[in-house]
């Protein structure tokens, strides 16, 4: 069965499909007089300043950061971590955006690859020879993406380390890495995921399990 949601998987990575720009991700107004109404970006701006984003956020608010990534999906704390997050009418890691503009999970995704980053040395060189157990059941990207990173620790810290996101360099690592993606997917489950989905996933996983954080909880809508 798993042989059967691996075809799926590989079929959809090989076509090289990159994570949509959200419809509606937009510029902030400029300064020239002309217009106060927000433009709207390109693919390649958006993903470039997600790129920077990050970053950018673990750096200066390393605190609400660190609430936002560590909070359940879903939940009220992760609102109230996202709110904290860009909570001033400028925020200087946005740069020309605006926070309409952006997914929540792209957020949670390069803040938490932010935070893998700047972790000290000592504790992601611990983390990558004593990773910790994987997940007894797999049924989310999440599950996939935190059994991938404690079996092939090292593999995983080369892909956000030696790629940017959504970038065809992400698309050729993941490639290159996606036959050794089978015994961590759900079993009798065909999935589609795409090369920016899973970077985004392993850089939360990476963080979680070398923060010594289980793999994070989806709530449901009540």
């Amino acid at each position: 069965m798993i042989r059967v949601a691996l075809r799926s998987l590989l079929a959809t990575l090989l076509g090289g499909a990159l994570l949509a720009v959200p419809a509606h991700a937009q510029l902030a107004p400029g300064r020239s007089g002309f217009s106060d109404a927000p433009t709207v970006a390109h693919e390649s701006e958006y993903w470039e300043m997600m790129g920077n984003l990050g970053e950018c956020l673990a750096r200066i608010k390393a605190e609400q950061a660190r609430a936002f990534v560590e909070s359940d999906i879903d939940s009220a704390a992760e609102s109230e971590a996202f709110e904290l997050l860009f909570n001033r009418t400028r925020n200087v890691c946005l740069g020309n955006f605006v926070r309409a503009g952006m997914l929540r999970s792209h957020v949670r995704g390069v803040v938490a690859e932010g935070l893998f980053k700047r972790m000290p040395a000592e504790t992601v060189a611990n983390f990558t020879a004593a990773p910790p157990a994987a997940p007894a059941v797999v049924v989310s990207l999440h599950d996939f993406a935190r059994c991938y990173v404690v079996s092939h620790p090292a593999t995983a810290r080369r892909l956000i380390e030696e790629t940017r996101v959504a970038t065809k360099g992400e698309t050729e690592f993941v490639r290159g890495i996606a036959s050794d993606f089978g015994p961590c997917l759900p079993q009798g489950t065909e999935i589609t995921i795409r090369p920016t989905s899973v970077r985004m996933a392993i850089a939360e996983a990476l963080y979680r399990a070398a923060s010594g954080l289980p793999a994070p909880t989806i709530q449901e809508a009540s």
